[in-house]
C-alpha cells in the first residue's frame, strides 16, 4: 500500500515549547473566549462597538503575526507549528464570520450576509477536498504559503473587525462605514476566488509533476529490465 504524506516546508524542531509554538497555542485558547465577547456584547440596544471582542481579536491577530516573524528570525519553525498555524487561522475567521452573519449578534445593517460566508467557507472547502483528492491519486501533497492565500485572509481580518467597529445609526460616519464595510464583504469574495484558483493550479501542477515523475520511473525500469 502506498504511503500518504503531506509535505510542509519547514525546518524541522522538537520540544521544549518555542515562543513561536506558544503564541500559536495562546491564540487557539483566546478563541473561545473572543466568541464569549461577542456573545456578551451581543445586545446592540446601546449602538457600540464590541470592544472586548474586538481587543481580544486584534491580540489574536497580532500573536498571529509575531509568531511568524519569531519562527524565521530564530529559527524555530517546527511541523507541528506549520499544521497549527494555519489551523487557528481558519478557526479564527470562519468562527468569526459565522457569528456575525446572525443579526441578534452582529451590529444592526452590519450583519455578514450568506453569500461573503459561502465564499470564505466555499474557498476552504475547496482546498481541502482538492488537498484529499491530490493526497489519494499521487501519495503526498506539497503545502507553500501563497500570498493570494496570505492577502485573502488579511482581508477576512479587516472585515471582521470593521464589523466589530460599526458604529450606530446616528454616528456621523456611518454611512460612510457601512460603504467600507460592504466593499470588504466583495473584496473578501473576490481575494477567496483568487487564492482558491491559485491553489488549484498549484494542485494540478504537483498532480502533473508526479505523473511525469512516474512515467520517467516507469521508463528506466523499462530500460534497466532490457
Amino acid at each position: 500500500m502506498q504511503d500518504r504524506q503531506i509535505q510542509i516546508h519547514t525546518t524541522p524542531s522538537v520540544w521544549p515549547l518555542t515562543w513561536p509554538m506558544g503564541l500559536t497555542f495562546l491564540r487557539l485558547l483566546l478563541l473561545p473566549v473572543f466568541l464569549w465577547a461577542i456573545l456578551l456584547e451581543s445586545n446592540r440596544a446601546a449602538h457600540r462597538p464590541s470592544w472586548l471582542a474586538l481587543t481580544v481579536f486584534v491580540v489574536m491577530a497580532i500573536t498571529d503575526k509575531l509568531d511568524g516573524y519569531l519562527a524565521r528570525r530564530w529559527n524555530q519553525t517546527s511541523k507541528l507549528g506549520a499544521i497549527l498555524d494555519p489551523v487557528a487561522d481558519k478557526l479564527l475567521v470562519a468562527c468569526s464570520v459565522i457569528v456575525l452573519s446572525f443579526e441578534w449578534i452582529a451590529p444592526a445593517h452590519f450583519c455578514i450576509p450568506m453569500w461573503v460566508v459561502a465564499a470564505v467557507y466555499g474557498k476552504d472547502l475547496i482546498i481541502a477536498i482538492g488537498t484529499i483528492t491530490l493526497l489519494a491519486l499521487v501519495g503526498k501533497v506539497t503545502i507553500h504559503p501563497r500570498p493570494l492565500g496570505k492577502a485573502s485572509t488579511l482581508v477576512q481580518l479587516s472585515m471582521v473587525i470593521a464589523v466589530l467597529l460599526a458604529p450606530s445609526e446616528s454616528a456621523a460616519w456611518f454611512g460612510f462605514w457601512l460603504g467600507f464595510v460592504r466593499v470588504l464583504w466583495w473584496m473578501v469574495c473576490i481575494w477567496a476566488v483568487a487564492a482558491c484558483l491559485d491553489y488549484v493550479i498549484q494542485g494540478f501542477a504537483q498532480l502533473r509533476e508526479a505523473r511525469l515523475a512516474a512515467a520517467s520511473s516507469a521508463q528506466d525500469q523499462v530500460h534497466k529490465a532490457g
